[in-house]
């Protein structure tokens, strides 16, 4: 329903929006005034009691608490993750996912973590248990009754980010995938990106509302990994005022490639996006969809919302973009990134991940690949004699097979086992990842190895 209708039916509603807004911000003030620090992205409560238990916990004692799963993941709690992880001795972290709504009545796909500490220093021998995520009562029954996964705080991902992990071979997998590069400066520094979101969904709505022309505007739902069907495109006219949140100022000033390109640097890499086609990918993803990284390679003159977030390569190579797809849209880097997301693919989880080093060898033929995948139509012309592929639709075998070898240079890439590969099947339904696809992956890797 538009926002006409339902401010016909409920005429209360624009007095409502106003006195909501401002008691929001008036307890950003009140909270950022007293001992509490402000911290990054919404002011949600939880952050703040985050804060709280330093000043209540005596030394010795300790802390049971029920938390969301995103204090453990989001950037505005990695202050309360960095002093649970040095200031105090963790003890146990149980993951629980309420589908169903076994815990709460409560969104059933948001995540909670049950957190035991101990006010003192941990020692440099101490372990903290992993466990779950539990879905169901019995899952839970079952957790509790487990020792967990035992791991040293500095296996944690950067910022303390906490995993999900649900037995030691998840543990032993992950360690395999966090060795690497950084995903923002690219396998052995081969690129620089950054994540840009471009308009967004609701505060720059009136740009397109009701518009009868203008260029494709995409969200999140316009694509699939490696499908630019376009579907749920509205039209956005190309305006000044458009044209200005388009080009972004100082752009990409909290990414971690900030530190490596200077602002002018990146802005000409905005820019020179704005005229190409672009990698971007899903924002609202969670960690048990079928598949939670998708990204895809978008046609030019195509806007996007902040629901599809697009990468800015300071490299403006093509077969870097078309690598990095690669490695985002493969089973393991996925699974890499479902030990972390709850219910957003955010920048901060994104640049935080790790990619494979990739020999000349694996760069190449992921280039080529991704680069095939991805050139469906004619709107890719210009990308294709960049990379150098043919350019035009694949039969759907042929799709499957090109996915499989970037699955297979990917798990070659961080030497992946038979055995590992099989761990990443158990995290994926047989309808994500079929039987017979999970084979012909196993069969080319071991012709790789």
């Amino acid at each position: 329903m538009e926002i006409a209708g339902l401010v016909a039916q409920h005429p209360q509603l624009p007095e409502a929006l106003v006195a909501e807004q401002q008691r929001i911000d008036a307890e950003r003030v009140a909270l950022a005034s007293g001992e509490y620090v402000s911290t990054s992205g919404d002011p949600d409560l939880y952050k703040y009691f985050c804060q709280r238990y330093s000043f209540l916990v005596r030394e010795g004692g300790g802390i049971g608490v029920v938390l969301p799963r995103s204090a453990f993941v989001n950037q505005g709690s990695e202050g309360f993750r960095d002093w649970l992880y040095t200031t105090t001795s963790a003890e146990r972290i149980d993951f629980l996912l309420n589908r169903g709504r076994w815990m709460f009545d409560t969104h059933p796909q948001y995540g909670v973590a049950l957190v035991v500490s101990r006010r003192e220093a941990p020692a440099t021998e101490h372990r903290v248990a992993i466990a779950g995520p539990a879905t169901s009562v019995a899952a839970w029954r079952a957790q509790a009754d487990s020792p967990g996964v035992l791991i040293a705080p500095s296996y944690l991902a950067g910022g303390w980010m906490t995993p999900k992990l649900r037995s030691q071979s998840e543990a032993d997998l992950l360690t395999k995938l966090r060795v690497g590069s950084s995903f923002a400066l690219g396998s052995s520094g081969r690129w620089r990106c950054f994540p840009v979101a471009e308009l967004h969904e609701t505060n720059d709505k009136r740009f397109w509302h009701e518009a009868t022309d203008g260029q494709p505007l995409w969200k999140g739902e316009s694509f699939d990994q490696f499908d630019p069907h376009g579907g749920e495109a509205r039209l956005c006219p190309v305006t000044d005022a458009v044209r200005k949140k388009l080009h972004k100022s100082r752009a990409g000033s909290k990414s971690k490639v900030a530190s490596h390109a200077h602002w002018k640097e990146r802005n000409r890499a905005v820019l020179a996006e704005l005229k190409r086609a672009r990698v971007a990918f899903r924002d609202v993803s969670r960690s048990d969809d079928s598949r939670t990284v998708r990204a895809c390679l978008v046609p030019p003159d195509v806007l996007l919302t902040n629901k599809a977030p697009y990468l800015a390569f300071v490299t403006r190579d093509e077969r870097c973009q078309a690598v990095c797809l690669a490695v985002m849209n493969s089973l393991p880097f996925d699974w890499q990134v479902r030990r972390f997301v709850e219910i957003n693919v955010n920048f901060f989880i994104l640049e935080s991940m790790v990619v494979p080093k990739l020999d000349d060898l694996a760069f190449n033929e992921l280039a080529r690949t991704s680069s095939r995948l991805s050139a469906t139509d004619s709107r890719y012309a210009d990308f294709a004699n960049a990379v150098g592929v043919e350019c035009g639709p694949l039969p759907e075998h042929e799709r499957q097979r090109l996915r499989s070898e970037i699955d297979a240079w990917v798990a070659r890439a961080w030497e992946l086992t038979e055995a590992d590969l099989g761990v990443i099947f158990d995290d994926f339904t047989t309808d994500a990842v079929p039987l017979a696809y999970r084979s012909a992956l196993l069969e080319r890797l071991a012709e790789l190895s």
